[in-house]
């Protein structure tokens, strides 16, 4: 943004990151239960949990698929790993009334 001379305030731009997600989607990436991730996550409601997992897989495969395409099968292969560890359980249900 600066190299492009877009106005901006650096202090501002990094407070308006939240990592709040990281640890939560680590441990269920880790094996964790739905219940322990809700639990952990008091203050994150269960459906934006379940949105950011989905939306994150979304990119890993977005990812996965531009690695296929240059031709990296190194980062290709950790990528489909981290998808794997993430794409199981409740937030990835075709339906959650089952």
């Amino acid at each position: 943004m600066i190299e492009s001379k877009i106005q901006i305030d650096k202090e501002e731009y990094v407070k308006s990151f939240k990592p709040d997600m990281i640890d939560i989607t680590l441990h269920w990436c880790r094996g964790a239960s739905f219940k322990e991730i809700s639990d952990e996550a008091q203050d994150i409601y269960e459906g934006t949990i379940i949105r950011v997992f989905r939306r994150l897989a979304e990119l890993l495969e977005q990812l996965t698929t531009g690695c296929a395409t240059i031709g990296d099968a190194e980062l290709k292969a950790k990528l489909e790993e981290g998808l794997k560890s993430l794409k199981r359980g409740v937030p990835f249900s075709a339906s959650l009334y089952l």
